[in-house]
Order: C-alpha cells, then sequence, then structure tokens
C-alpha cells in the first residue's frame, strides 16, 4: 500500500487519514480486446475544469461490454480492504464506472511551461455539495469513493489531496485544477 506510509494501518485507515491510497491488489488484467472495447465506447466532453471558451480537453465514455467487469473488480478489491463499510454496517455500491480520456495540454494550456506541454488536464473528483437539511459533514466512513486505474502503458497518476488550482498542477485558479484524493 502507499498513501503517507502505510506503517501498518489498513487501506481505509491510510485512505482517511491523507485522502488517498493505492491498494496493494494485483492490477485489473486489460488485455487487448477490452483495451479495443475501451477506445470504442462512445465518448463525449466533460465540464471537468476548462477555462471559459476554452475547448475540452476531458471526454469520458462507458459501454456495458467492460464497465461491469470493472465494476465488479473494483467492488471485490474495496470490499477485501473493508472501504465499501459505511458508519450504519451497510455497504456503499461501485456503480458509475466510466473511462476518461483527456488530450494533453497545449503549449498555451501548459502555460509554456515545457514540464507541463502534453501532460493530461487535472481531473477532479468530489461529491455534490450538500442539499438543503443534509446531514454535513458525513463521516469519513460514508463519504463517497473515487477509484482509478491506468489502462495504459506507464500511466502516472498525480495526486493532489488538497486540491490543485495553481500552475504546479496545470490548473488554474479559477478552477481549471483537480484535486480529490480516490482509492486508487
Amino acid at each position: 500500500r502507499e498513501g503517507g506510509g502505510a506503517g501498518g494501518k489498513s487501506a481505509a485507515e491510510v485512505l482517511h487519514s491523507v485522502g488517498w491510497v493505492k491498494l496493494a491488489r494485483d492490477p485489473l488484467p486489460v488485455d487487448g480486446s477490452t483495451l479495443a472495447e475501451l477506445r470504442a465506447a462512445p465518448y463525449a466532453p466533460i465540464f471537468n475544469g476548462q477555462s471559459p471558451g476554452e475547448a475540452p480537453l476531458r471526454h469520458m465514455g462507458r459501454h456495458p461490454a467492460w464497465a461491469a467487469r470493472f465494476e465488479a473488480h473494483f467492488a471485490s478489491a474495496l470490499r477485501e480492504e473493508g472501504m465499501l463499510a459505511c458508519s450504519d454496517g451497510s455497504e456503499k455500491s461501485v456503480c458509475d464506472c466510466y473511462a476518461l480520456r483527456s488530450l494533453g495540454l497545449g503549449a498555451d494550456a501548459a502555460g509554456g511551461d515545457p514540464a507541463l506541454a502534453g501532460r493530461q488536464p487535472p481531473h477532479s473528483d468530489a461529491p455534490e455539495p450538500p442539499g438543503e437539511g443534509a446531514t454535513w459533514p458525513l463521516a469519513d466512513a460514508d463519504m463517497p469513493l473515487s477509484v482509478m486505474l491506468g489502462v495504459m502503458p506507464n500511466t502516472g497518476l498525480w495526486i493532489f489531496p488538497a486540491g490543485c488550482c495553481g500552475a504546479e498542477c496545470g490548473g488554474d485558479a479559477a478552477g481549471g485544477g483537480g484535486g480529490g484524493g480516490g482509492a486508487g
């Protein structure tokens, strides 16, 4: 496990203490046919982080051919780690598995920084703000989870548990950053 020095803590304890954890479980095998299914899924732009007037760089797609397999794998891995347990004894459900596709940051979006040019734009996952009369804050065990799996060779996931909205992560002060811990 990775995430702030596991030191004998469970994955759930690490997640709740630092905002993210990398599970030690063997990754989900993604064979050639699954990769072809991922690529063939219909993708649409998502709202996540582009500045007004900027072309969307982030897209998501879903197809039942692979989504159900990923959801079952994630549910099994998260259940084994005790991460689906809620404070009232019920269990979170794993749903809404989407493939994310990002176009690399161009020179303009990277602010001329060669270290950022070509890097994927940040992506943020966070729950909707609580509605009127909602119990907030939720107990740690009741917080929604985000899970990410890199399927391309040598995929690196940059994680900013405290949020990201500055040049250090290719975002902008207007919310173009991504953050959010996940159960990666």
